[in-house]
């Protein structure tokens, strides 16, 4: 096994909770930020899309692997950061931080797998859908939560989730608000493997070997062919932005966020 040391050398990452490591050509990325159940912050996207096309450019790496420490894998984004937001940032479905990563991830052709061990809630699941393996722990839960606070769905997730697991379902997530066990993940599509929570990170650490042990530029154009129009979900990414500004920075999601913090 070849394993380089935290940082990688030539990756510059700022926000202190997002680690790395290379590994058997897989570029490994850890969410760090487990007292706050790994909630993504603005830094925190910008981290991560550094990765991804750090990755890209690598000719010797050709994995993605993307983990979580602690209890939950992503609580979503920061809800402070939506309140510190300023709106010009998102004029004209400006595309967030957030979004800039989930283009990042669409434009790789490289697999990308996600290991998932408790909550996945808000974009801790629409990232998933840009994932080409979902490897979850038993006890994992997938919640959007965008209606609970007064939000729409992001990331092309209002158009690649009823493809995936049916409008039905789908609407489960994005209009009822329910939560998904890790089993109801894996039998609707929404997951690849379940396995114990144990197990997960040799699993996932498996997987991400086993794909990139396979010839790279079989992988990309197997990748082209399988998945959805980029086209297409760039335009719902844009419809789906300015829809999302236009309730971020309404007074009354801002009412629901500060009613959050001060739980």
């Amino acid at each position: 096994v070849q394993t380089c040391a935290l940082p990688i050398s030539d990756l510059t990452l700022t926000s202190g909770f997002i680690q790395t490591r290379e590994h058997n050509a897989v570029l490994h990325v850890t969410l760090d930020r487990a007292d706050k159940l790994n909630a993504l912050t603005v830094a925190m996207y910008q981290d991560l899309t550094a990765a991804v096309q750090h990755l890209a450019e690598r000719d010797d790496l050709n994995a993605l692997l993307i983990t979580a420490k602690g209890r939950s894998y992503c609580a979503g984004n920061d809800i402070q950061d939506f309140l510190q937001a300023d709106p010009a940032s998102r004029d004209a479905g400006k595309l967030s931080p957030a979004m800039v990563l989930i283009h990042a991830l669409m434009a790789l052709d490289k697999p990308v797998i996600m290991a998932v061990q408790g909550n996945a809630t808000g974009i801790g699941t629409t990232m998933l859908l840009h994932a080409d393996l979902v490897i979850a722990a038993d006890d994992a839960r997938f919640h959007t939560a965008f209606i609970n606070l007064g939000l729409v769905p992001e990331a092309g997730s209002s158009l690649i989730l009823p493809a995936l697991i049916g409008r039905q379902n789908a609407n489960r997530l994005l209009l009822a608000g329910d939560t998904f066990s890790a089993e109801e993940a894996e039998r609707m599509g929404l997951i690849a493997y379940r396995v114990g929570v144990a197990e997960l990170e040799t699993k996932a650490q498996a997987l991400a070997d086993k794909l990139a042990a396979k010839t790279p530029a079989a992988i990309a154009m197997t990748k082209q062919l399988t998945r959805l129009s980029d086209a297409a979900i760039k335009t719902q990414i844009e419809k789906e932005s300015v829809m999302f500004a236009e309730r971020m920075f309404s007074d009354d999601t801002r009412a629901m966020f500060a009613g959050f913090l001060k739980k």
